[in-house]
């Protein structure tokens, strides 16, 4: 029985795009702040959940014990715990830096042992993808 090339033909496509549609940069950045974020719990996933907003749904004003941080609306405590809705399955140590030629300002993802080198205000080399169209920041560290 001969295999269809094509599902691994369209992922290659699809890389190939990606790193075309970006680019390579470097510079000097300041590191501004430091987060760790537990590691989320396991769920279990529902069969038939949905989590695509219905055309009738509205926007909730945010709540004055809510804070937003990266775009996520959350409780305060919340943070950097295993309820923080930026968790993942594993734990995370999150570098926010701010360039220093274009004072542009992203998170990158660091080692533990990286993480507990640097202290607010050290300036840091990083090297970080750029997306042409979208100028939006991909696959950062800190060299």
């Amino acid at each position: 029985m001969k295999k269809s090339s094509a599902p691994s033909l369209v992922v290659a496509l699809f890389f190939i795009a990606i790193m075309i549609g970006c680019e390579k940069k470097s510079g000097d950045a300041v590191v501004i702040s430091k987060e760790h974020i537990a590691a989320a719990p396991p769920t279990t996933e529902t069969p038939n959940a949905h989590s695509a907003a219905s055309p009738n749904e509205e926007l909730r004003p945010m709540a004055d014990d809510e804070i937003e941080v990266d775009g996520y609306v959350m409780k305060p405590e919340a943070r950097g715990t295993s309820r923080d809705p930026r968790a993942w399955k594993d734990e995370q140590w999150l570098v926010k830096v701010r360039m220093i030629s274009d004072a542009r300002t992203f998170n990158i993802p660091a080692e533990q042992a990286q993480f507990n080198k640097l202290k607010e205000g050290d300036r840091v080399k990083v090297k970080y993808r750029v997306g042409k169209y979208t100028n939006t920041v991909w696959a950062a560290e800190i060299q």
